[in-house]
């Protein structure tokens, strides 16, 4: 017999649905539905979830988003509530080895780009 107990997210996150797809929280489901009005305006091309990234010879990072727009760029995002110390080496590591910008979406709104 399998039970369906809920557990409680790190960090206080609410795991949320939008079309169909899970996400972690609530705030990387509202990012995802700003991406997609980005589409429907023509800024967006498309967007990935959950890309992987290798920064350096050890680490594997996922990034919540990867994006490109219309005109050829593109980026990962990285959506936080809250900021980690894990997440503090994750950036030092980005800015050695990542090859794109990192955009860092913040619960109130502040984007950060590495």
């Amino acid at each position: 017999m399998r039970l369906n107990i809920k557990r409680k997210q790190k960090y206080n996150a609410k795991p949320t649905e939008y079309k169909g797809r899970k996400y972690d929280s609530k705030a990387e489901a509202l990012f995802a539905f700003h991406l997609d009005e980005l589409i429907d305006s023509g800024e967006v091309y498309l967007w990935i979830r959950q890309t992987p990234f290798d920064l350096g010879e050890d680490t594997r990072y996922r990034a919540d988003f990867f994006v490109i727009e219309t005109n050829g760029d593109f980026y990962a995002v990285d959506v936080k509530g809250m900021e980690t110390p894990s997440f503090k080496k994750i950036k030092k590591l980005w800015k050695k080895y990542g090859e794109m910008p990192l955009h860092i979406v913040k619960k109130n709104k502040v984007t950060e780009v590495l």
